[in-house]
């Protein structure tokens, strides 16, 4: 019986192309050209992130950071108000966005907007902190 392989992620891009994407830490991991032939006979397509491009920089501690929130939900009225300030100034910063949430705690409604696809915030810059900008994401 041949290796059971299982990706780390299932990725969808907004043209709605999927990507199984390996983000390998300490060793190579399986060949790279059996999984890109494995993903495209399921019309899938495989990319794997080397060591260096997972752990340099941000990207991974603010998304952890995120990860904790994925439970949560942000109210009708508070994901309403936060819209509509950005709609209106374009872009805050995370301290500014807090006072926009009355219903849910503001730092979980915050997070679960960026999951969720409704707010954007660059991930790669810094740590996610109180001057970090936020910006709506056109639909």
């Amino acid at each position: 019986m041949g290796a059971r392989h299982i990706c780390d992620f299932l990725v969808t891009d907004i043209d709605g192309v999927q990507t199984l994407m390996d983000a390998h830490d300490r060793h190579d991991g399986p060949d790279q050209k059996e999984l890109t032939a494995a993903a495209a006979s399921i019309n899938l397509r495989y990319s794997r992130w080397d060591h260096t491009a997972v752990h340099s920089g941000f990207r991974l501690r603010n998304s952890k950071d995120l990860i904790r929130y994925a439970n949560y939900e942000t109210t009708l009225g508070d994901r309403v108000r936060l819209l509509a300030a950005l709609d209106e100034h374009g872009t805050l910063t995370v301290s500014e966005c807090l006072s926009a949430f009355q219903e849910t705690k503001p730092i979980a409604a915050l997070a679960s907007m960026i999951l969720r696809g409704f707010i954007e915030i660059d991930l790669d810059e810094a740590l996610i902190g109180p001057e970090s900008m936020v910006r709506r994401i056109a639909c």
